[in-house]
């Protein structure tokens, strides 16, 4: 099975983009790294609205400005974005 079916299958009738809005990582994360993610705690940032800008923030190691997301949450979100086929899961900077 490819990881676009897996990813599919898991979020119901669609694959995960970079243009879908955040709600679709709920899918792949926990709810411990989905709020703190979605709201972006006291990060200099606005919160993320899509799943690229999610994806920009964990090229730019920029994941770990938003109170609430340590290493294990982060890494939760790098197999998150690994598992829908968004990132190459040896180098955030693929």
């Amino acid at each position: 099975m490819s990881d676009d079916k897996v990813a599919s299958d898991l979020h119901g009738t669609h694959t995960i983009t970079p243009d879908c809005p955040i709600d679709c990582l709920k899918a792949v994360l926990s709810g411990m790294a989905f709020n703190p993610l979605a709201r972006a705690y006291e990060a200099s940032f606005d919160p993320p609205s899509t799943v690229g800008d999610v994806l920009k923030l964990y090229r730019e190691h920029r994941l770990g400005e938003i109170w609430g997301l340590g290493r294990r949450r982060i890494g939760e979100i790098e197999v998150g974005l690994v598992f829908a086929g968004l990132a190459n899961e040896h180098s955030p900077s693929a």
